[in-house]
């Protein structure tokens, strides 16, 4: 009988520990799930605002006059705005898979400012320049290039984004200023 009494006050002494440390486990589960609620609350609000700037970002680079391309590592394009389409006069569905060069490059484009262009892009810097392109109805028009490598961690090209603004008539205004320049030196 007294090892009944001992086995059931040792039982009964288990069981109590046990429910003390099933009550503080429960405890700590109820502090990590509120933990984790709050990481989660946390991390969705901002997936919310990066979604709403993600957002704004593309519209504001899709409704911009300046033409903006977006091109893969080897300046493939994967993405141009209304901008493009409005000075090019090409889609994005006309120029996606091609290189910028191909579409808009003619007779009258200077190798060197090609060259000088290809020059930066391996250096992987950004830049400007100024280049005479064609429309896709085949007149020139003068573009001002600024262009971008967007590089990882590690410093490998990604993609580049150019923004280009159309400058033809700047172009055209400062040679009629030049010809009129070149007239007075004539005369004097």
């Amino acid at each position: 009988m007294d090892i009944w009494i001992i086995l059931t006050g040792v039982l009964a002494l288990i069981i109590i520990v046990l429910f003390g440390l099933l009550s503080k486990a429960q405890s700590k589960i109820k502090k990590l799930e509120s933990d984790v609620n709050k990481t989660m609350e946390s991390i969705e609000k901002r997936v919310r605002l990066s979604d709403k700037y993600s957002r704004t970002l593309a519209e504001v680079a899709d409704k911009t006059f300046e033409a903006v391309i977006i091109t893969d590592k080897n300046g493939i394009i994967e993405w141009v705005n209304q901008g493009f389409t409005k000075i090019t006069g090409y889609g994005l569905t006309e120029v996606i898979g091609k290189k910028p060069g191909e579409v808009l490059q003619g007779p009258d484009t200077d190798p060197e400012t090609v060259e000088r262009i290809r020059k930066k892009l391996s250096q992987k810097v950004i830049f400007k320049e100024e280049i005479l392109n064609y429309h896709k109805k085949g007149y020139p028009y003068w573009l001002s290039l600024s262009i971008s490598p967007i590089l990882d961690a590690a410093g490998n090209v990604e993609k580049f984004i150019a923004i280009e603004s159309d400058i033809t008539q700047q172009k055209k205004e400062r040679q009629q200023l030049e010809a009129e320049l070149e007239k007075i030196k004539n005369q004097i």
